[in-house]
């Protein structure tokens, strides 16, 4: 049985310094409902660490680890500014984000979708705006370039959870850059969780809800070899994906843990549900969890 994050919430210590913050944006594969499974397969002192997360998305295991020292990196350059701006300029974005929860109707969002792709010079708090607004008003919720759909009466003004959000970003370093760059920026022992498009689980299927190219199997590769590489560096890793025989051969000789997620994010009701994924990790490296 899942524990529930308010189950999570009461077992923490009094000294506990997290702040009940959670994602503000939906992202396709997010691991907000089983963030506490994995935070108990990462290492026990993760909080204490330097966290590095390169596919940051929604944020869900970052809100919840709410680590002292985190990199937070994505390679959608909107995404990481909208990060950016959250942490920086919360409060005119909400004022920016009651304006078109006031206004909102078919026609906004079709007009907010156009702007959001033709004008990449607008001020980057009002971009950031678009960002969330076309989030809660396309279809089920999920944030995608170019496509059809919107909600009806959508949460696009939500003041307390992006607050909070702004409070829990505080000190994290937000950076526009593809996974790669851990090679030179990761260090012994700082710790990093994958969560990239994951693998298909057919070959029909794609990652164009990530971003407009896809995430292929030759980029699948290069990943398991950064992850290989950071492994003999020292460093603390954890890898989530779909469960695929291309996943297991690439990263075959590393502790494998199938987890069931719940699939929340589909454009039909039928495939929604709970799945089996994978997490991946160099657990010899991992420190040892002090007795109780």
């Amino acid at each position: 049985m899942r524990r529930s994050h308010l189950a999570l919430a009461m077992e923490r210590e009094p000294d506990d310094d997290r702040v009940p913050a959670h994602p503000f944006l939906k992202w396709a594969g997010g691991k907000w409902a089983i963030a506490p499974r994995l935070e108990s397969l990462l290492p026990h002192d993760v909080r204490d660490r330097v966290y590095r997360e390169p596919f940051v998305g929604g944020g869900a295991m970052f809100f919840h680890l709410q680590p002292r020292r985190a990199v937070l990196s994505d390679s959608l350059f909107d995404l990481i500014t909208t990060y950016q701006v959250v942490q920086r300029h919360v409060e005119p974005l909400l004022k920016h984000l009651e304006r078109l929860r006031a206004t909102h109707c078919t026609e906004q969002f079709y007009a907010t979708r156009t702007a959001f792709n033709e004008q990449k010079d607008a001020p980057r708090v009002e971009r950031a705006a678009w960002l969330i607004y076309l989030n809660k008003t396309c279809f089920n919720g999920l944030y995608r370039t170019n496509r059809e759909g919107s909600f009806t009466n959508p949460g696009i003004h939500d003041p307390t959870t992006l607050r909070l959000a702004a409070a829990a970003l505080g000190g994290a370093e937000l950076v526009h850059d593809t996974f790669d760059h851990l090679i030179d920026r990761a260090e012994p022992d700082d710790v990093i969780y994958f969560d990239p498009p994951y693998s298909p689980l057919s070959r029909t299927s794609s990652f164009s809800a990530y971003a407009d190219g896809a995430f292929t199997l030759a980029d699948q590769t290069r990943l398991a070899g950064i992850f290989r590489a950071l492994d003999e560096r020292g460093c603390l890793l954890a890898l989530s994906n779909n469960d695929t025989p291309d996943v297991r051969r690439l990263y075959a000789g590393y502790d494998i843990s199938p987890i069931i997620a719940p699939r929340a994010i589909s454009s039909k009701a039928s495939t929604r549900g709970d799945v089996t994924e994978l997490l991946i990790r160099n657990v010899d490296k991992y420190p040892r969890r002090p007795r109780s």
